[in-house]
């Protein structure tokens, strides 16, 4: 983890900093980790596994040499807080190591798919590197117990991180590493049948790849585990620029044959699932689903499947809203004004605002061992890459 001092120099938001900004921070600071997790940025150059991957070890090297990256050699746990004083969003859960068996025989539960290409460079990147920068981050079913235990443990344990960052968040690490105490915690977390991985999949799937690749047993790697009522979901918006001529009124027409479509004089984010807004050639409307969803699985019940369903798919003629052009997925915290602004501009031709899912949504898909459509979930706290890193060095 940084040295006392250098937390906020070390770790850097990659979920915040645009890559303009990544790049400048790379050029001006050579102690950030995004030296590490992204050394293609030193060069200003598209990412070359070959060429810049074993840059990524001489720069995580440098940072255990210069001391700006210490080592706790004790075995620990961690309670990890972070807190936004900017809108008092307040997260708290356990840094730990998870078991690379578990995710292989399903007891780490999935929502999402991974790209087999993007996972294998992931894996790349550790073999080079030797470390894991960021933990993934998981939650489980409720749990007064787990509550409990950070609320008990918290702030009574030995204070390691103590920052504020440039974003208004403010990160508190407390370091756990007695015997009894471990014992105490391991037990009550090996109480849960399961965990299931809120953000981070591809680099669930990478950490696990690692240890198989070189077939070495018992492998664990790192998550932040998060209790549900500390989670934040929010959606991903649906922006739409057509490739071709657009006419918004058969678009229009074609809507109202599956939603009921109605006029509104304000800028709209729905308040209930199954309602949609829409903002189209200077106005908005609020869209109300009207087909049956009794009978209807755990994904495709979803208000984002909706929209892949009967917009994307029988509307807009998109098979693969993952990968088509037309399609751009805005975080749902972008205030509406912004939105409009984009669509005035040209820049979108349409937008749709969508109603956040509920956690146990993502229980019942991942139980279900089903997949959600392409950006279904916007799920925080974001952690800062860096800031806690795990070493899987192999021996040479």
């Amino acid at each position: 983890m940084p040295a006392k001092g250098f937390e906020s120099q070390v770790s850097a938001n990659t979920h915040l900093d645009d890559i303009e900004r990544q790049m400048e921070i790379v050029q001006q600071n050579s102690q950030s980790y995004l030296r590490v997790v992204k050394p293609h940025l030193i060069f200003n150059e598209a990412k070359n596994p070959e060429k810049h991957f074993p840059v990524a070890k001489q720069e995580i090297d440098k940072l255990i040499q210069s001391k700006a990256l210490i080592k706790d050699s004790q075995n620990s746990l961690y309670i990890y807080r972070q807190f936004n004083t900017l809108n008092g969003d307040d997260f708290v859960g356990i840094i730990a190591l998870v078991s690379v068996d578990d995710y292989y025989n399903g007891k780490i539960k999935i929502h999402e798919n991974t790209l087999t290409e993007k996972e294998e460079q992931l894996i790349d990147h550790i073999d080079h590197s030797g470390v894991i920068g960021e933990p993934v981050l998981m939650t489980h079913l409720e749990s007064s117990k787990i509550v409990d235990v950070l609320n008990r443990f918290e702030k009574s344990e030995h204070l390691l991180i103590d920052f504020e960052d440039e974003f208004g968040k403010k990160h508190t690490i407390y370091q756990i590493s007695s015997p009894e105490d471990l014992n105490e915690i391991n037990k009550v977390y090996h109480e849960l049948d399961c965990l299931y991985i809120a953000d981070g999949h591809h680099r669930s799937a990478a950490s696990a790849g690692f240890y198989k690749r070189h077939q070495i047993e018992n492998g664990k790697y790192l998550s932040y585990i998060v209790p549900p009522n500390f989670l934040k979901i929010d959606s991903f918006h649906r922006a739409y620029k057509c490739s071709q001529d657009f006419v918004p009124s058969n678009i229009l027409i074609q809507l109202s044959k599956m939603f009921h479509v109605d006029e509104v004089f304000l800028p709209f984010k729905p308040h209930k699932d199954k309602e949609f807004g829409l903002y189209i050639k200077d106005q908005w409307y609020k869209l109300s689903f009207k087909g049956e969803f009794n009978h209807l699985n755990a994904v495709d019940i979803l208000d984002v499947s909706i929209l892949e369903e009967h917009v994307f798919k029988n509307i807009l003629n998109i098979t693969d809203s993952k990968v088509d052009a037309q399609l751009t997925f805005m975080n749902g915290a972008i205030p509406l004004n912004q939105i409009v602004e984009k669509v005035n501009e040209g820049v979108y031709d349409m937008v749709f605002t969508v109603f956040p899912c509920e956690i146990q949504q993502v229980f019942d898909v991942a139980d279900a061992q089903l997949i959600m459509p392409p950006k279904s979930t916007f799920i925080e706290p974001k952690l800062r890459t860096g800031l806690i890193v795990q070493e899987v060095r192999m021996i040479e």
